[in-house]
């Protein structure tokens, strides 16, 4: 699906999201097809432009749509006033606090006190307040908190946010003069409304396989058109990249839409002990290597009382899982990738990474390439309320398959919520609903 001479890195991508993107064969007892958002596969979006049912800038809108709907805030902070609630024996562990407040911290006879849930002002824009401290996760939130950025002009980066980033007239003097060359990069919605002037409903899918697809990144990828900074809340002078990573550049020449940045693990980070004299005064959180001090807490689509995963490609995995993007790159060290598909119904690609560039990637914790791989998570090709959590080898009949000379990683069998497999029938997201298509 896609011409001779493409680089090897693309050729995996494209494999990847192409297998996973099989159209229904026509016959002529199959229903008159209908394009749904919900469930909807790349070989979908490609027929219902092509039959004139959606545009290309329609279908960025309704994911916008869906965004604006469900991207919310799914956590609340757990402050002393409903700690007991959560903790039944909390009058004891506070006694214990107040006794041992004396002793330095660190050493092991002092019980330190938790750091409750607390809203601060990010660094990266003082308007902008977080939650820090301890959360609790809402049971049927409607939210996922799935990304951090979408690439909508205006919102699409801190240092070049609103006016700063109009698209004509003059900026105002406080613009930073990066704005003036930053706001030339058309936005989402801008990019699709040139696709659908330049091909219509005849797009040419040989050569632009991934055609009006939308994508989400996990933020450790660079965009030059969108705020890049690996999930960490830090008031960078130019918030995003001068260049695309090489793999969002090849898909966005293939004509996948640059849509929005997934949220991760702040800078790929976990919790642990780095050893030194330093020691924490106070008991956290760590949410699992799924949190970011800039873009939240995401959380489970099946159970969104729940942490999302183990991994730090927490948002790439929900937002193909709940429909919020088509497909997401994520990254991973050791499981970065794997939880977050396995753990929320996505299925994944994990190319060798051999066959993969490592040229533009953001911040991160581990900074020797041969750590580091990605992979597209995509739609299962499945009728709506079938996307169970399952290994991706289930959706290609048990091949083995290869992408461009390495291996494709398939994850474990893995099933984050409690309850036996025999019960996997009753796990569907808790998300559900479509936003209408806009313009």
């Amino acid at each position: 699906m896609f011409r001779a001479g493409t680089a090897t890195q693309y050729a995996a991508l494209a494999l990847a999201c192409g297998v996973l993107s099989l159209t229904r064969t026509a016959d002529s007892q199959a229903p008159t097809f209908r394009f749904h958002l919900i469930e909807a596969t790349i070989g979908d979006v490609h027929r219902a432009i092509q039959d004139r049912q959606i545009t290309c800038r329609g279908l960025v809108q309704a994911y916008v749509n869906r965004a604006r709907a469900y991207n919310g805030t799914a956590t609340r902070l757990l402050t002393e006033e409903v700690a007991v609630t959560h903790f039944p024996n909390y009058s004891d562990y506070k006694d214990a606090v107040e006794a041992t407040a004396r002793l330095a911290s660190g050493d092991p006879r002092k019980t330190p006190p938790m750091e409750f849930g607390r809203m601060e002002p990010t660094a990266s824009d003082p308007t902008v307040q977080q939650q820090y401290g301890m959360v609790v996760g809402v049971s049927h939130a409607g939210q996922l908190r799935a990304l951090n950025t979408l690439n909508i002009r205006g919102e699409r980066s801190v240092t070049c946010k609103g006016e700063f980033d109009k698209a004509q007239g003059l900026l105002p003097p406080a613009a930073p003069a990066v704005c003036q060359e930053f706001r030339k990069l058309p936005d989402a919605l801008e990019q699709a409304a040139a696709l659908d002037a330049k091909y219509g409903n005849a797009p040419d899918l040989t050569a632009l396989p991934m055609y009006c697809i939308p994508f989400s990144f996990k933020d450790s990828f660079d965009t030059k058109d969108m705020r890049s900074t690996g999930g960490g809340d830090a008031h960078y002078d130019i918030d995003f990249a001068a260049r695309d990573h090489t793999l969002v550049a090849q898909l966005r020449q293939k004509g996948a839409i640059i849509y929005a940045k997934a949220n991760q693990a702040e800078y790929n980070g976990g919790g642990g002990n780095p050893g030194g004299s330093n020691v924490p005064a106070k008991v956290t959180q760590v949410n699992g290597a799924a949190r970011s001090t800039w873009g939240g807490v995401p959380v489970n689509v099946y159970d969104t009382a729940r942490q999302p995963s183990l991994g730090s490609s927490s948002g790439s995995g929900i937002s193909v899982s709940a429909n919020l993007a088509t497909c997401s790159l994520c990254e991973e060290t050791r499981m970065s990738c794997r939880g977050p598909a396995n753990h929320n119904g996505a299925a994944l690609m994990l190319p060798h990474k051999a066959a993969l560039s490592f040229l533009g990637g953001a911040v991160g914790r581990d900074h020797l390439p041969r750590h580091r791989r990605c992979g597209p998570g995509v739609r299962c090709p499945e009728g709506p309320g079938q996307r169970l959590l399952r290994p991706a080898r289930h959706l290609h009949h048990g091949a083995s398959l290869n992408l461009a000379g390495g291996a494709a990683r398939h994850g474990a069998d893995t099933w984050p919520a409690s309850g036996a497999r025999r019960h996997a029938h009753r796990y569907r997201p808790r998300v559900h609903g479509e936003a209408r298509e806009g313009g």
